[in-house]
Protein backbone atom coordinates (compact mmCIF):
# COMPACT_ATOMS: atom_id res chain seq x y z
CA UNK A 1 0.00 0.00 0.00
CA UNK A 2 1.43 3.53 -1.19
CA UNK A 3 0.72 6.25 1.79
CA UNK A 4 1.50 10.25 1.49
CA UNK A 5 4.96 9.39 -0.49
CA UNK A 6 6.27 10.54 -4.62
CA UNK A 7 3.90 8.38 -5.69
CA UNK A 8 0.72 9.56 -3.71
CA UNK A 9 -1.74 11.13 -6.28
CA UNK A 10 -2.47 14.33 -4.00
CA UNK A 11 1.70 14.59 -3.35
CA UNK A 12 2.24 14.30 -7.10
CA UNK A 13 0.15 17.24 -7.80
CA UNK A 14 1.15 19.51 -4.83
CA UNK A 15 -1.98 19.10 -2.79
CA UNK A 16 -3.77 17.46 0.05
CA UNK A 17 -6.18 14.78 0.19
CA UNK A 18 -9.38 16.30 0.99
CA UNK A 19 -9.15 19.12 -2.10
CA UNK A 20 -11.56 20.19 -4.11
CA UNK A 21 -12.19 19.11 -7.79
CA UNK A 22 -11.42 22.89 -9.06
CA UNK A 23 -8.85 22.26 -6.52
CA UNK A 24 -7.09 19.37 -8.33
CA UNK A 25 -8.15 20.84 -11.85
CA UNK A 26 -5.76 23.83 -11.35
CA UNK A 27 -3.05 21.82 -10.27
CA UNK A 28 -2.74 19.80 -12.81
CA UNK A 29 -3.46 22.88 -15.02
CA UNK A 30 -0.16 24.50 -13.37
CA UNK A 31 1.98 21.46 -13.84
CA UNK A 32 1.04 20.85 -17.31
CA UNK A 33 2.51 24.05 -18.07
CA UNK A 34 5.74 23.69 -16.07
CA UNK A 35 6.25 19.98 -17.60
CA UNK A 36 5.92 20.23 -21.07
CA UNK A 37 5.10 16.94 -22.71
CA UNK A 38 7.89 16.77 -25.25
CA UNK A 39 10.77 17.60 -23.00
CA UNK A 40 9.26 15.94 -19.79
CA UNK A 41 7.66 13.18 -20.87
CA UNK A 42 8.19 10.96 -17.99
CA UNK A 43 7.28 13.27 -15.52
CA UNK A 44 4.58 14.49 -17.38
CA UNK A 45 3.00 10.98 -17.41
CA UNK A 46 2.89 10.64 -13.48
CA UNK A 47 1.36 13.92 -13.52
CA UNK A 48 -1.28 12.64 -16.30
CA UNK A 49 -2.00 9.90 -14.24
CA UNK A 50 -2.51 11.03 -10.61
CA UNK A 51 -5.07 13.51 -12.35
CA UNK A 52 -6.32 10.56 -14.10
CA UNK A 53 -6.79 9.26 -10.28
CA UNK A 54 -8.66 11.84 -8.97
CA UNK A 55 -10.96 13.33 -11.42
CA UNK A 56 -13.78 10.83 -11.44
CA UNK A 57 -15.56 9.59 -8.44
CA UNK A 58 -14.91 6.48 -7.84
CA UNK A 59 -11.15 6.54 -8.93
CA UNK A 60 -10.66 8.68 -6.53
CA UNK A 61 -12.24 6.86 -3.71
CA UNK A 62 -10.05 3.94 -4.83
CA UNK A 63 -7.07 6.48 -4.14
CA UNK A 64 -8.82 8.37 -0.67
CA UNK A 65 -9.22 4.34 0.75
CA UNK A 66 -5.14 3.95 0.71
CA UNK A 67 -4.36 7.47 2.03
CA UNK A 68 -4.19 9.26 5.13
CA UNK A 69 -6.94 11.68 5.55
CA UNK A 70 -5.74 15.72 6.11
CA UNK A 71 -7.56 17.19 8.86
CA UNK A 72 -8.33 20.79 8.34
CA UNK A 73 -8.57 23.24 11.61
CA UNK A 74 -6.85 26.15 12.81
CA UNK A 75 -5.57 27.23 16.28
CA UNK A 76 -8.38 29.54 18.13
CA UNK A 77 -7.04 32.03 20.97
CA UNK A 78 -8.66 34.90 22.06
CA UNK A 79 -7.23 38.73 21.72
CA UNK A 80 -5.99 38.52 25.05
CA UNK A 81 -4.20 35.50 25.21
CA UNK A 82 -2.27 36.80 22.41
CA UNK A 83 0.11 37.86 24.65
CA UNK A 84 3.04 40.51 24.21
CA UNK A 85 4.66 39.34 27.63
CA UNK A 86 7.43 37.52 27.56
CA UNK A 87 7.85 33.64 28.54
CA UNK A 88 9.66 34.90 31.85
CA UNK A 89 6.96 36.99 32.76
CA UNK A 90 4.62 34.49 32.03
CA UNK A 91 6.15 32.24 33.74
CA UNK A 92 6.69 34.17 36.98
CA UNK A 93 3.21 34.74 37.00
CA UNK A 94 1.92 31.07 36.09
CA UNK A 95 4.16 29.89 39.72
CA UNK A 96 3.00 32.71 42.03
CA UNK A 97 -1.08 31.86 41.15
CA UNK A 98 0.24 28.29 41.50
CA UNK A 99 1.73 29.07 44.96
CA UNK A 100 -1.08 31.12 45.91
CA UNK A 101 -3.69 28.47 44.90
CA UNK A 102 -2.21 26.00 46.80
CA UNK A 103 -1.57 28.20 50.30
CA UNK A 104 -5.16 29.35 49.98
CA UNK A 105 -4.14 32.89 49.55
CA UNK A 106 -6.48 33.39 46.31
CA UNK A 107 -9.98 31.27 46.61
CA UNK A 108 -9.58 28.40 44.09
CA UNK A 109 -12.06 29.64 41.56
CA UNK A 110 -10.65 32.24 41.32
CA UNK A 111 -7.04 31.15 40.86
CA UNK A 112 -8.12 28.80 38.39
CA UNK A 113 -10.15 31.57 35.99
CA UNK A 114 -6.34 33.22 35.92
CA UNK A 115 -4.71 30.11 35.17
CA UNK A 116 -6.63 29.67 32.72
CA UNK A 117 -6.01 32.33 31.18
CA UNK A 118 -1.98 31.97 31.66
CA UNK A 119 -2.08 28.57 30.52
CA UNK A 120 -3.98 29.41 27.07
CA UNK A 121 -1.19 32.31 27.08
CA UNK A 122 1.86 30.06 27.51
CA UNK A 123 0.40 27.87 24.76
CA UNK A 124 -0.24 30.67 22.13
CA UNK A 125 3.88 31.09 22.53
CA UNK A 126 4.14 27.44 22.31
CA UNK A 127 2.15 27.46 19.42
CA UNK A 128 4.52 30.77 17.77
CA UNK A 129 7.62 27.99 17.93
CA UNK A 130 5.43 24.92 16.84
CA UNK A 131 6.53 23.20 20.19
CA UNK A 132 3.02 20.87 20.22
CA UNK A 133 3.55 19.05 23.00
CA UNK A 134 4.59 21.72 25.04
CA UNK A 135 1.30 23.03 24.07
CA UNK A 136 -0.61 20.36 24.43
CA UNK A 137 0.05 20.02 28.07
CA UNK A 138 -0.92 23.45 28.85
CA UNK A 139 -3.87 22.60 27.13
CA UNK A 140 -4.51 19.44 29.19
CA UNK A 141 -3.90 21.55 32.04
CA UNK A 142 -7.03 23.70 30.83
CA UNK A 143 -9.32 21.26 30.46
CA UNK A 144 -8.49 19.70 33.91
CA UNK A 145 -9.76 22.71 35.43
CA UNK A 146 -12.51 23.98 32.63
CA UNK A 147 -13.31 20.61 30.55
CA UNK A 148 -16.16 22.59 28.83
CA UNK A 149 -13.30 24.93 27.58
CA UNK A 150 -14.33 25.49 23.45
CA UNK A 151 -10.55 27.28 22.89
CA UNK A 152 -8.01 24.40 24.44
CA UNK A 153 -10.47 21.75 23.05
CA UNK A 154 -10.01 22.66 19.57
CA UNK A 155 -6.78 23.54 19.86
CA UNK A 156 -5.86 20.59 21.62
CA UNK A 157 -7.98 17.57 19.43
CA UNK A 158 -6.63 20.16 16.22
CA UNK A 159 -2.90 19.79 17.37
CA UNK A 160 -3.04 15.77 17.71
CA UNK A 161 -4.55 15.36 14.44
CA UNK A 162 -1.73 17.47 12.91
CA UNK A 163 0.93 15.70 15.02
CA UNK A 164 -0.32 12.60 14.14
CA UNK A 165 -0.60 13.48 10.31
CA UNK A 166 3.31 14.46 10.91
CA UNK A 167 4.32 11.12 12.65
CA UNK A 168 2.97 9.31 9.35
CA UNK A 169 4.18 10.87 6.75
CA UNK A 170 7.42 10.25 8.96
CA UNK A 171 6.73 6.35 8.89
CA UNK A 172 6.18 7.21 12.79
CA UNK A 173 3.27 4.84 12.75
CA UNK A 174 3.28 3.99 16.64
CA UNK A 175 3.68 7.34 17.45
CA UNK A 176 0.81 8.37 15.14
CA UNK A 177 -1.46 5.67 16.89
CA UNK A 178 -0.63 7.19 19.89
CA UNK A 179 -1.96 10.97 19.22
CA UNK A 180 -5.02 9.79 17.07
CA UNK A 181 -6.39 7.72 19.86
CA UNK A 182 -6.42 10.67 21.97
CA UNK A 183 -7.59 12.72 19.56
CA UNK A 184 -10.68 9.98 18.66
CA UNK A 185 -11.16 9.53 22.34
CA UNK A 186 -11.84 13.39 21.85
CA UNK A 187 -13.77 13.89 19.12
CA UNK A 188 -15.51 10.21 18.37
CA UNK A 189 -17.67 10.78 15.49
CA UNK A 190 -14.88 11.34 13.39
CA UNK A 191 -14.82 8.84 10.23
CA UNK A 192 -11.42 10.60 8.95
CA UNK A 193 -9.70 10.09 12.60
CA UNK A 194 -10.74 6.64 12.47
CA UNK A 195 -9.71 6.27 9.38
CA UNK A 196 -6.35 7.17 9.87
CA UNK A 197 -5.99 4.83 12.97
CA UNK A 198 -7.12 1.89 10.79
CA UNK A 199 -4.07 2.75 8.27
CA UNK A 200 -1.61 3.41 11.24
CA UNK A 201 -2.71 -0.10 12.68
CA UNK A 202 -2.36 -1.91 9.58
CA UNK A 203 1.11 -0.41 8.28
CA UNK A 204 2.88 -1.06 11.92
CA UNK A 205 2.00 -4.32 11.86
CA UNK A 206 -1.19 -3.86 14.38
CA UNK A 207 -3.73 -6.16 12.73
CA UNK A 208 -6.43 -6.67 15.24
CA UNK A 209 -6.89 -3.09 16.39
CA UNK A 210 -6.20 -2.26 12.14
CA UNK A 211 -9.02 -5.00 11.37
CA UNK A 212 -11.42 -3.00 14.52
CA UNK A 213 -11.25 0.40 13.00
CA UNK A 214 -11.92 -0.65 9.51
CA UNK A 215 -14.95 -2.94 10.73
CA UNK A 216 -15.99 0.74 12.54
CA UNK A 217 -15.48 3.02 9.16
CA UNK A 218 -17.24 0.19 7.07
CA UNK A 219 -20.28 0.36 8.97
CA UNK A 220 -20.49 4.24 9.29
CA UNK A 221 -19.78 4.75 5.32
CA UNK A 222 -22.57 1.83 4.95
CA UNK A 223 -24.84 4.22 6.72
CA UNK A 224 -24.02 7.45 5.26
CA UNK A 225 -24.60 5.38 2.03
CA UNK A 226 -28.09 4.47 2.64
CA UNK A 227 -28.57 8.22 3.58
CA UNK A 228 -26.71 9.24 0.10
CA UNK A 229 -27.80 6.04 -1.84
CA UNK A 230 -26.73 8.30 -5.20
CA UNK A 231 -23.48 9.50 -4.10
CA UNK A 232 -20.97 7.64 -6.10
CA UNK A 233 -18.05 8.73 -4.33
CA UNK A 234 -19.05 7.66 -1.30
CA UNK A 235 -20.17 4.15 -3.24
CA UNK A 236 -16.45 3.80 -4.31
CA UNK A 237 -15.52 4.47 -0.63
CA UNK A 238 -17.21 1.53 0.57
CA UNK A 239 -16.60 -0.81 -2.62
CA UNK A 240 -13.24 -0.28 -2.18
CA UNK A 241 -12.95 -0.81 1.61
CA UNK A 242 -14.93 -3.77 1.08
CA UNK A 243 -12.38 -4.97 -1.64
CA UNK A 244 -9.44 -3.69 -0.02
CA UNK A 245 -10.11 -4.86 3.57
CA UNK A 246 -13.50 -6.26 3.80
CA UNK A 247 -12.52 -9.82 3.05
CA UNK A 248 -10.57 -11.55 5.76
CA UNK A 249 -8.46 -14.76 4.97
CA UNK A 250 -9.25 -17.99 6.86
CA UNK A 251 -7.14 -18.56 9.49
CA UNK A 252 -5.63 -22.44 7.69
CA UNK A 253 -4.71 -22.58 4.23
CA UNK A 254 -7.50 -23.34 1.67
CA UNK A 255 -6.59 -25.48 -1.53
CA UNK A 256 -5.74 -22.93 -4.37
CA UNK A 257 -8.67 -23.66 -7.11
CA UNK A 258 -7.55 -26.18 -9.66
CA UNK A 259 -6.21 -24.06 -13.42
CA UNK A 260 -6.01 -21.16 -11.13
CA UNK A 261 -4.78 -18.30 -13.82
CA UNK A 262 -2.06 -16.46 -13.17
CA UNK A 263 -1.84 -12.17 -12.22
CA UNK A 264 -2.25 -10.52 -16.23
CA UNK A 265 -5.11 -9.80 -18.46
CA UNK A 266 -5.59 -9.20 -22.51
CA UNK A 267 -4.58 -5.53 -22.84
CA UNK A 268 -7.40 -3.22 -22.75
CA UNK A 269 -9.06 -5.93 -20.11
CA UNK A 270 -8.95 -6.17 -16.39
CA UNK A 271 -6.01 -7.36 -14.43
CA UNK A 272 -6.88 -9.36 -12.07
CA UNK A 273 -5.44 -10.65 -8.83
CA UNK A 274 -4.27 -14.08 -8.32
CA UNK A 275 -7.00 -15.88 -6.19
CA UNK A 276 -6.35 -15.92 -2.35
CA UNK A 277 -7.99 -18.54 0.39
CA UNK A 278 -11.20 -16.17 1.70
CA UNK A 279 -13.49 -16.73 4.19
CA UNK A 280 -17.70 -17.12 4.29
CA UNK A 281 -17.57 -13.63 5.67
CA UNK A 282 -15.67 -12.71 1.87
CA UNK A 283 -18.22 -14.02 -0.10
CA UNK A 284 -20.85 -11.58 1.73
CA UNK A 285 -18.61 -8.49 0.91
CA UNK A 286 -18.30 -9.54 -2.79
CA UNK A 287 -22.12 -9.59 -3.00
CA UNK A 288 -22.30 -6.42 -1.67
CA UNK A 289 -19.86 -5.08 -4.02
CA UNK A 290 -21.69 -6.36 -6.98
CA UNK A 291 -25.04 -5.08 -5.11
CA UNK A 292 -23.14 -1.63 -5.31
CA UNK A 293 -22.11 -2.05 -9.19
CA UNK A 294 -22.80 -5.05 -10.57
CA UNK A 295 -20.41 -4.44 -13.50
CA UNK A 296 -17.15 -4.52 -11.29
CA UNK A 297 -15.18 -7.30 -12.67
CA UNK A 298 -12.70 -8.09 -10.17
CA UNK A 299 -15.27 -8.63 -7.70
CA UNK A 300 -17.41 -11.01 -9.34
CA UNK A 301 -13.87 -13.20 -10.42
CA UNK A 302 -12.89 -13.27 -6.78
CA UNK A 303 -16.18 -14.70 -6.18
CA UNK A 304 -16.30 -17.07 -8.94
CA UNK A 305 -12.80 -18.17 -7.31
CA UNK A 306 -14.13 -18.35 -4.23
CA UNK A 307 -16.76 -20.63 -5.42
CA UNK A 308 -14.15 -22.27 -6.79
CA UNK A 309 -12.44 -23.13 -3.81
CA UNK A 310 -15.74 -24.45 -1.53
CA UNK A 311 -16.14 -26.62 -5.25
CA UNK A 312 -19.58 -24.96 -5.55
CA UNK A 313 -18.89 -25.57 -9.22
CA UNK A 314 -22.19 -24.36 -10.26
CA UNK A 315 -21.92 -20.78 -9.00
CA UNK A 316 -18.39 -20.60 -9.89
CA UNK A 317 -19.36 -21.17 -13.74
CA UNK A 318 -22.45 -18.68 -13.25
CA UNK A 319 -20.12 -15.50 -12.02
CA UNK A 320 -17.66 -17.02 -14.81
CA UNK A 321 -19.92 -16.92 -17.77
CA UNK A 322 -21.34 -13.28 -16.87
CA UNK A 323 -17.62 -12.38 -16.38
CA UNK A 324 -17.19 -13.99 -20.15
CA UNK A 325 -20.00 -12.24 -21.28
CA UNK A 326 -18.09 -8.82 -20.62
CA UNK A 327 -15.14 -10.00 -21.90
CA UNK A 328 -15.49 -12.61 -23.70
CA UNK A 329 -11.56 -12.64 -25.23
CA UNK A 330 -10.37 -12.63 -21.40
CA UNK A 331 -8.01 -15.87 -21.47
CA UNK A 332 -7.82 -15.77 -17.20
CA UNK A 333 -12.08 -16.43 -16.87
CA UNK A 334 -11.79 -18.69 -19.98
CA UNK A 335 -9.63 -20.97 -17.99
CA UNK A 336 -10.59 -21.24 -14.92
CA UNK A 337 -14.52 -21.42 -16.81
CA UNK A 338 -13.08 -24.47 -17.99
CA UNK A 339 -11.73 -25.93 -14.71
CA UNK A 340 -15.04 -25.26 -13.38
CA UNK A 341 -17.02 -27.07 -16.09
CA UNK A 342 -15.17 -30.27 -15.94
CA UNK A 343 -15.83 -30.43 -12.30
CA UNK A 344 -19.39 -30.27 -12.81
CA UNK A 345 -19.18 -32.93 -15.13
CA UNK A 346 -19.64 -30.71 -18.16
CA UNK A 347 -16.35 -32.32 -19.93
CA UNK A 348 -17.01 -31.33 -23.63
CA UNK A 349 -18.17 -27.68 -22.72
CA UNK A 350 -14.91 -27.21 -20.68
CA UNK A 351 -12.53 -28.70 -23.75
CA UNK A 352 -14.81 -26.47 -26.19
CA UNK A 353 -13.75 -23.35 -23.97
CA UNK A 354 -10.57 -24.20 -23.63
CA UNK A 355 -10.15 -24.75 -27.34
CA UNK A 356 -11.44 -21.28 -28.00
CA UNK A 357 -9.12 -19.73 -25.66
CA UNK A 358 -6.24 -21.27 -27.33
CA UNK A 359 -7.38 -19.86 -30.85
CA UNK A 360 -7.92 -16.82 -28.99
CA UNK A 361 -4.02 -17.03 -27.66
CA UNK A 362 -2.27 -19.93 -29.23
CA UNK A 363 0.92 -18.94 -27.50
CA UNK A 364 -0.65 -19.38 -23.79
CA UNK A 365 1.30 -21.53 -22.15
CA UNK A 366 -1.48 -21.67 -19.05
CA UNK A 367 -4.32 -22.79 -21.66
CA UNK A 368 -1.79 -25.28 -23.01
CA UNK A 369 -0.86 -26.47 -19.10
CA UNK A 370 -4.58 -26.98 -18.47
CA UNK A 371 -5.28 -29.13 -21.40
CA UNK A 372 -2.41 -31.39 -21.01
CA UNK A 373 -3.93 -31.54 -16.79
CA UNK A 374 -7.35 -31.82 -17.57
CA UNK A 375 -6.55 -34.82 -20.53
CA UNK A 376 -4.50 -36.40 -18.57
CA UNK A 377 -7.12 -36.38 -15.26
CA UNK A 378 -9.54 -37.41 -17.52
CA UNK A 379 -7.93 -40.31 -19.05
CA UNK A 380 -6.99 -41.85 -15.70
CA UNK A 381 -10.43 -41.11 -14.77
CA UNK A 382 -12.35 -43.29 -17.32
CA UNK A 383 -9.77 -45.94 -17.07
CA UNK A 384 -10.35 -46.42 -13.58
CA UNK A 385 -14.18 -46.20 -14.59
CA UNK A 386 -12.91 -49.06 -17.42
CA UNK A 387 -13.95 -47.07 -20.04
CA UNK A 388 -10.82 -47.84 -22.24
CA UNK A 389 -11.87 -46.07 -25.47
CA UNK A 390 -12.98 -42.98 -24.07
CA UNK A 391 -9.67 -42.78 -22.36
CA UNK A 392 -7.54 -43.08 -25.38
CA UNK A 393 -9.38 -40.43 -26.88
CA UNK A 394 -7.71 -37.84 -24.12
CA UNK A 395 -4.63 -39.46 -24.07
CA UNK A 396 -3.97 -39.65 -27.78
CA UNK A 397 -4.89 -35.71 -27.77
CA UNK A 398 -2.25 -35.61 -25.15
CA UNK A 399 -0.09 -36.67 -28.22
CA UNK A 400 -0.67 -32.91 -30.29
CA UNK A 401 0.82 -31.13 -26.78
CA UNK A 402 3.39 -33.84 -26.17
CA UNK A 403 4.57 -35.41 -28.79
CA UNK A 404 7.36 -36.60 -26.91
CA UNK A 405 6.39 -37.63 -23.97
CA UNK A 406 7.47 -41.23 -22.43
CA UNK A 407 4.83 -40.39 -19.63
CA UNK A 408 1.75 -39.85 -22.58
CA UNK A 409 2.86 -43.78 -24.34
CA UNK A 410 3.01 -45.44 -21.29
CA UNK A 411 -0.45 -44.16 -20.17
CA UNK A 412 -1.68 -45.13 -23.68
CA UNK A 413 0.22 -48.71 -23.08
CA UNK A 414 -1.00 -49.22 -19.69
CA UNK A 415 -4.86 -48.82 -21.14
CA UNK A 416 -3.92 -50.97 -23.39
CA UNK A 417 -3.01 -53.74 -21.29
CA UNK A 418 -6.00 -53.05 -19.19
CA UNK A 419 -8.15 -53.59 -22.06
CA UNK A 420 -6.78 -56.86 -23.53
CA UNK A 421 -4.84 -55.37 -26.25
CA UNK A 422 -1.28 -57.00 -25.32
CA UNK A 423 0.57 -56.30 -28.65
CA UNK A 424 -0.76 -52.48 -28.72
CA UNK A 425 0.75 -51.51 -24.91
CA UNK A 426 3.79 -53.36 -25.46
CA UNK A 427 4.34 -51.31 -28.81
CA UNK A 428 3.42 -48.65 -26.47
CA UNK A 429 6.23 -49.13 -23.49
CA UNK A 430 8.96 -49.82 -26.55
CA UNK A 431 7.87 -46.13 -27.47
CA UNK A 432 8.23 -44.62 -23.92
CA UNK A 433 11.86 -46.75 -23.23
CA UNK A 434 13.43 -45.41 -26.55
CA UNK A 435 12.12 -41.88 -25.22
CA UNK A 436 13.22 -42.31 -21.97
CA UNK A 437 15.41 -45.45 -21.13
CA UNK A 438 14.76 -44.51 -17.63
CA UNK A 439 10.95 -44.83 -17.39
CA UNK A 440 11.07 -47.96 -14.80
CA UNK A 441 7.28 -48.29 -15.03
CA UNK A 442 7.36 -48.60 -18.86
CA UNK A 443 10.55 -50.93 -18.49
CA UNK A 444 8.65 -53.08 -15.34
CA UNK A 445 5.11 -53.24 -17.48
CA UNK A 446 7.02 -54.60 -20.53
CA UNK A 447 8.58 -57.17 -18.14
CA UNK A 448 5.41 -58.23 -16.85
CA UNK A 449 4.25 -58.61 -20.45
CA UNK A 450 7.29 -60.84 -21.87
CA UNK A 451 6.81 -62.93 -18.20
CA UNK A 452 2.68 -63.65 -19.33
CA UNK A 453 3.77 -64.84 -22.90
Amino acid sequence: MVLNNEKNAYSILGLHKGASADEIKQAYVQLVKKYDPERHTERFMTIQHAFDRLKEPALRAREDVRTFNYIRGEFFFGPNEKTEASDEQIEAGLTALEQKKASGEIPADQADAKLIAGYMMRSWKMVQKRLWADANEDWQRVLALDPTHRRAKNNLLFSLIQLGYSYANHELFDEAIEVWTQAAQMNPDSDEIVHNLALACELSGRHGESRRYWDELLDRWRVRLDREPENEYLKGLVIELLREHGERPVEEEAPEAEGEPPRGGAPGEPVTQPIKPRSARGVNELKEILKLNPEDFEARYRLAGIYMQEHNWASAIEELTTCRKKFPRNIEVMNLLGWALLNHGKVDDAFMVWRKAKMTDPKNHTITESLIKAHMTMGRTLRERGLFTACLVHFKALMKYLPNSDEVHYEIGRTFALKGDEMSAYQEYQTALKMNPKNRDARHAMSALKLRR
